[in-house]
């Protein structure tokens, strides 16, 4: 048994939707979710930077693109629905946010997950493995240092961050987003292994946001990872430290 298994929250649906929904899956990875989705009666959307996973996706005659959870490819208000599953740690957690708030209708859900600290103490603990324990340990540093400084580490070192309450609940009043769900999973050593939540876009929510070009140069745009500096979006790294 994996040394995750107990800290999962299984009695958390990422899949409870309004009936008939369109629901974009952000990290869709090869489409199990979206599948569920289908048997559940929504309309499913994904997005994944692994052009084979998106292959496969479409081999079940689903919507899928290939693409960044930072640069959706979607006008705004474009879906009833929002799932992210453990995605956000690996991405511009900020830009990544704002750009799934965009494209969520007003009124519309979010269910997400995340790893918390627990997670990656846990690694850095008890993974039987030493490399995995030292990338617990690295990334533990990585979110205490972007909690401090606003920065990741250089490289490779900061290619992972947790997330916390505190800032998670930063980023929805900032996006106008209303928290709904937030049970207590189980935690180690006092932090959370993994939090669950779900938010709705207020009705009114008002939100200034880079809208990449959907178009004829999608597909060219979608081949590499897009550029994501400050000077293209408004909601960055300064951003991110004011919301820590």
């Amino acid at each position: 048994m994996s040394i995750l298994e107990p800290y999962h929250l299984h009695e958390f649906s990422h899949f409870e939707f309004p009936p008939a929904s369109r629901v974009l899956d952000v990290g869709c990875g090869p489409g199990e979710q979206m599948l569920e989705l289908l048997r559940r009666g929504h309309e499913p959307v994904g997005i994944d930077p692994d052009p084979a996973c998106v292959e496969t996706v479409r081999s079940y005659e689903l919507e899928a693109v290939q693409g960044f959870a930072e640069h959706l490819p979607f006008p705004d208000s474009s879906f009833d629905g929002v799932i992210s599953k453990v995605v956000l740690p690996y991405t511009r957690s900020a830009i990544a946010m704002k750009e799934m708030a965009r494209v969520l209708k007003p009124g519309g859900m979010a269910r997400f997950s995340f790893h918390g600290a627990g997670y990656f103490l846990l690694y850095a603990a008890k993974h039987p493995n030493w490399k995995t324990r030292i990338y617990g340990l690295r990334s533990l540093v990585n979110g205490w240092s972007y909690a401090a400084t606003g920065k990741r580490l250089p490289g490779f070192l900061g290619d992972t961050i947790y997330q916390s309450r505190t800032r998670l609940n930063r980023y929805y009043r900032r996006l106008g987003l209303e928290l709904l769900e937030d049970p207590q999973a189980p935690t180690f050593m006092g932090f959370p292994v993994f939090i669950y939540q779900a938010v709705r876009k207020r009705p009114l929510a008002r939100l200034s946001i880079y809208r990449p070009q959907v178009g004829s140069s999608q597909g060219q745009k979608l081949t590499s990872k897009p550029q994501t500096s400050d000077k293209l979006h408004e909601f960055t790294v300064k951003d991110e430290f004011a919301m820590k």
